[in-house]
């Protein structure tokens, strides 16, 4: 059965939100999802395990996750206890004020996948940001919407200045998913070739059988899902960026021919390569 690639804030018709949130077990399986907008994700309390793109981590209280739109991830819940965060999601529009402030290269940098742990010290400073995002949302008036872009302005600006200028903020790969986070990283890096789970699973001396069990806890996949969405993103990206031919994105991206890439295509993103590339609105 496939893993089906879930698209939670699919009714956000506004261009930004926040939630606070508490999750424990028994609220069950975050399915792996993707979405067309940027994502913060700030562990309050507690800790659990993440999967963004193809790094795994695992986080603690004052860590923050920056996801680009298009970026597959979920996050996995606490054995025991509980965990709390706030999830901030907002579209491209809310950057454009910000553009004309900021290097637009330092922006992206800032923006780019990876996770911080905000130092103890600088933890309720944020949180109060994130806190008055929280109440504005909830409790709208006139200058709510005024407010709300003013902080995430400045939470951006946060994030920027840790990146930029903090020591030792970048949090480290998960070590307890240490061979799941190399078959992960082979697939990132080798996905225009062909690719086997037995091959991978000889590289990595492992029996099949356990990288195929490990493999879907940890990421939420199998393992040949996991090789069709990392080719499929890295197909969007050619369909937008460039003229190139359809066969010739498939045949880059690893698919054996066209039919095959347009059918893999059509099964994640919903519709074929060519209505892709021509309604970037979608996207």
């Amino acid at each position: 059965m496939s893993t089906a690639v879930s698209k939670p804030f699919s009714d956000m018709h506004a261009d930004f939100r926040i939630t606070k949130v508490r999750r424990d077990r028994s609220q069950g399986r975050q399915d792996t999802h993707v979405h067309p907008y940027y994502e913060i994700f700030y562990l309050i309390n507690g800790d659990c395990t993440f999967f963004a793109g193809h790094n795994i981590y695992r986080l603690n209280r004052g860590d923050l996750v920056i996801i680009p739109k298009g970026e597959l991830h979920k996050s996995t819940y606490p054995e025991t206890g509980y965990s709390e965060r706030f999830v901030l999601c907002f579209k491209e529009p809310r950057l454009e004020w910000l553009r004309q402030l900021v290097d637009g290269q330092l922006l992206a940098d800032s923006l780019s996948p990876g996770v911080i742990s905000i130092p103890e010290k600088r933890r309720e400073y944020l949180e109060s940001f994130m806190e008055q995002m929280l109440a504005e949302s909830e409790n709208p008036d006139l200058l709510s919407a005024a407010v709300i872009q003013t902080k995430l302005m400045e939470v951006i600006l946060f994030i920027i200045r840790c990146r930029q200028l903090g020591q030792d903020v970048v949090k480290d790969f998960d070590e307890t998913n240490q061979l799941i986070q190399q078959a992960v990283t082979y697939i990132y890096e080798n996905f225009r070739k062909r690719l086997t789970l037995e091959e991978t699973a000889d590289r990595l001396h492992i029996s099949r059988s356990y990288l195929s069990k490990r493999f879907k806890a940890v990421t939420g996949f199998g393992f040949k899902e996991y090789l069709t969405h990392i080719r499929i993103q890295h197909a969007c990206r050619l369909l937008l960026d460039t003229n190139r031919s359809i066969t010739d994105i498939a045949l880059e991206c690893g698919f054996g021919d066209s039919n095959y890439f347009g059918d893999a295509f059509r099964h994640v993103k919903g519709v074929s390569p060519s209505r892709y590339r021509k309604n970037r609105e979608m996207v």
